[in-house]
């Protein structure tokens, strides 16, 4: 049997546990699957998230698996590829994890084990493209260059305009990835899954789904820049504290002013929002997304960014 390998990257807040829970959520993964869990920061959110899906979920902590941690990712692939208990192994990097050393790792093995390289995603939110890739460009760079297909996020947030200038500047740095640009929402899991393996397209929010050859390449090169992801810090909690949703949204409109709290790139969490209701939020600084969920045994928040004051956070929160 072989086993697929797909790898979802993405910066921080790009989507790429939402489109995850998507293809989970919509049976698209009708297979037996383990997904390999790199977060950024020392609070778990998304694992925790995605436990209740009754997956196999590895999850490697205090570090980036393409440079620190780099050892206990090759281990843990082993480990599973040995073990011949799953049929699809997902990797979900971390928001400034190279996909070039990533791709790299999985292809070494792919020499010498029963595996399949199947899907490489790069999920990019358009709304923080220029902002993102003037300030982050190390990141944003090597994950779109490497990448066999884009999606971009949050389409439905910006013009026909601005969308077709973020997909010029994406396409001066990769060539032949297939691009989606249909807002998620607007395709099942399985148009996803096929547009993202479908081979060098431009697949428009207007495009007919079923025009696209749905076959795998990859042929790109692959390069050994030095990973300078220390400019990032994050903070976190666990807290039992409720947060109303009027209070939440009034911190996130606050955490936009760097001056006061730093640059954020990235929150994301889950609290109680009254003594019944509980909510998820995403928030990006041209993004709030707040949705309810179900209870958990505690409260999660954390905070990603550059230069971030973290005794305002330990106040505000």
């Amino acid at each position: 049997m072989t086993i697929q390998i797909d790898i979802f990257s993405g910066f921080f807040g790009a989507g790429k546990t939402t489109l995850i829970k998507k293809l989970i959520d919509e049976n698209v993964y009708s297979k037996k699957i383990t997904l390999i869990e790199n977060e950024f920061g020392e609070i778990p959110i998304d694992g925790a998230f995605l436990k209740k899906y009754n997956i196999e979920i590895k999850e490697i902590k205090a570090g980036c698996i393409c440079c620190s941690t780099v050892i206990d990712f090759t281990n843990t692939l082993r480990e599973i590829i040995k073990s011949k208990e799953t049929e699809r192994i997902i990797i979900e990097p971390s928001g400034v994890g190279k996909l070039s050393e990533i791709v790299k790792i999985v292809k070494k093995l792919e020499e010498d084990d029963d595996i399949h390289l199947n899907l490489v995603i790069a999920a990019v939110d358009v709304t923080m493209y220029e902002e993102f890739t003037e300030l982050f460009s190390e990141f944003y760079g090597d994950q779109i260059s490497h990448a066999s297909t884009i999606l971009l996020s949050r389409t439905q947030n910006v013009d026909d305009e601005e969308l077709g200038k973020v997909v010029s500047k994406i396409r001066e740095i990769n060539e032949t990835a297939s691009i989606v640009t249909t807002p998620w929402d607007d395709l099942s899991g399985v148009e996803l899954l096929g547009l993202s393996e479908a081979d060098g397209q431009q697949i428009s929010r207007d495009e007919d789904l079923s025009a696209f050859d749905l076959e795998f390449d990859d042929d790109h090169d692959h390069d050994d820049d030095d990973h300078n992801h220390d400019i990032f810090t994050s903070w976190g909690i666990e807290t039992p504290k409720i947060f109303p949703e009027t209070q939440l949204r009034s911190i996130f409109e606050s955490l936009k002013d760097e001056a006061v709290f730093g640059k954020v790139v990235r929150s994301k969490g889950k609290v109680q929002i009254d003594t019944v209701n509980w909510v998820e939020f995403d928030f990006v600084p041209n993004a709030l997304e707040i949705r309810a969920s179900e209870p958990d045994e505690i409260g999660r928040i954390t905070v990603i960014g550059h230069d971030l004051n973290q005794a305002i956070l330990d106040t505000i929160f």
